[in-house]
């Protein structure tokens, strides 16, 4: 009886009508048969689509690998920082600390128990004169009564404290300085030396402070570390600073310090059809043989040449105060990108490589056409 039930509700789907068929059991099979090839047929056709389907996914996938890849590092490596500075504050529990001061330029930490490298890392908030030491997971091993060698001649102020399972140690120095880690077993030896004229040039580069994670990937850091390294630039790069910045404590600070380049990097967002640029440079402020308006020429043509994005033309001085405040060769570029282009993550990578390429081939150009060339005319 079922069995007839299904046939008829077959021989429906077929637009028979019940009581007008009459069927032996032969042409029953034969419809049954036929409606069982119809579901094989469906169902072979959509696993040869599904098939096709994840090979073309697949394809696409290795062709584009870099830039999955890359969206993938940018993202978490962007959340990781949001969620950062986000945070609350951290508690900092201040280490009671004595100090005996000596004349020998140098900050002297005590290790209770070794510590790695990797352990170790230091800051430069350079527009204050103040490094930031951290010892990660050491709190344990400090006690609360910490005695530090240091040189009151060079260091104004310095502090302990722990935060999280990390000890922190701020150095506030009287002026600008470099310092150089030496790590043994009992004590971490931090020498100091003020910065001179050991170096080529020294470069400060200023990114807005909202935008300050722009650079922040490893491989954009490490390019630009190496290449100031292998040319004996002393490079401040503003967007390193943990604490918050403005244009006037970069610029001031630039001044302070004579710097030879003062490069800023603006990227907006703007409504019209193509991205452009703009370039700022000061011309009220005179400087012999090399000044901002050289730099800026010679900003604008690095950031032409490597971004491939038209210039509309040179701003006035008042555009930005690192440029209108500056007594030392200063120049920003603004890029105006349209919302397409900065929403796309791989244009959005592939631009902040173009800014690293950028800011090296300014810094050469200047080195070669003015520097070194100012450099050996006082020589000879």
């Amino acid at each position: 009886m079922n069995n007839d039930k299904n046939y008829d509700n077959i021989l429906l789907c077929e637009g028979f009508e019940p009581g007008d068929y009459s069927l032996t059991e032969e042409e029953r099979i034969q419809i049954t048969a036929k409606k069982r090839d119809k579901l094989y047929d469906a169902t072979k056709a959509a696993t040869v689509g599904f098939a096709i389907f994840s090979i073309a996914l697949l394809v696409g996938f290795k062709l584009n690998e870099s830039f999955f890849d890359a969206n993938s590092r940018i993202g978490i490596k962007m959340e990781s920082m949001n969620a950062q500075e986000n945070k609350f504050p951290v508690t900092k529990l201040n280490v009671k600390t004595s100090f005996k001061d000596e004349r020998k330029s140098r900050l002297v930490i005590p290790l209770a128990v070794p510590i790695g490298n990797d352990k170790i890392k230091v800051g430069e908030e350079f527009t204050q004169d103040k490094y930031v030491i951290t010892l990660s997971d050491y709190s344990q091993n400090v006690p609360n009564g910490l005695e530090l060698v240091s040189d009151s001649a060079i260091m104004e102020a310095v502090g302990a404290y722990r935060q999280n399972n990390d000890v922190v140690v701020e150095v506030y120095c009287r002026g600008a300085y470099d310092c150089e880690l030496q790590l043994g077993n009992n004590f971490l030896t931090v020498n100091f030396k003020e910065t001179g004229g050991q170096y080529t040039a020294k470069a400060v580069v200023w990114l807005p402070y909202e935008d300050k994670n722009r650079l922040a990937l490893p491989e954009w850091k490490q390019q630009l570390k190496k290449f100031a390294a292998d040319n004996n630039i002393r490079l401040y790069m503003a967007s390193e600073m943990q604490e918050e910045y403005t244009q006037s404590d970069v610029v001031d600070f630039a001044n302070r310090i004579d710097a030879d380049m003062v490069l800023g990097v603006d990227v907006q967002m703007t409504d019209a059809q193509q991205s452009f640029m703009t370039a700022s440079c000061n011309t009220k402020y005179f400087i012999p043989d090399y000044n901002s308006a050289h730099l800026g020429v010679v900003m604008a043509e690095s950031f032409i040449e490597n971004t491939r994005i038209a210039i509309r033309g040179f701003e006035s001085d008042d555009s930005y105060l690192l440029v209108s405040e500056a007594v030392v060769p200063s120049a920003v570029v603004r890029l105006s990108l349209t919302k397409k282009d900065m929403e796309s993550v791989e244009n959005e990578y592939k631009l902040n490589g173009k800014i690293t390429l950028s800011l090296e081939s300014t810094i050469e150009g200047i080195l070669e056409n003015y520097l070194k060339v100012k450099g050996e005319t006082n020589e000879s």
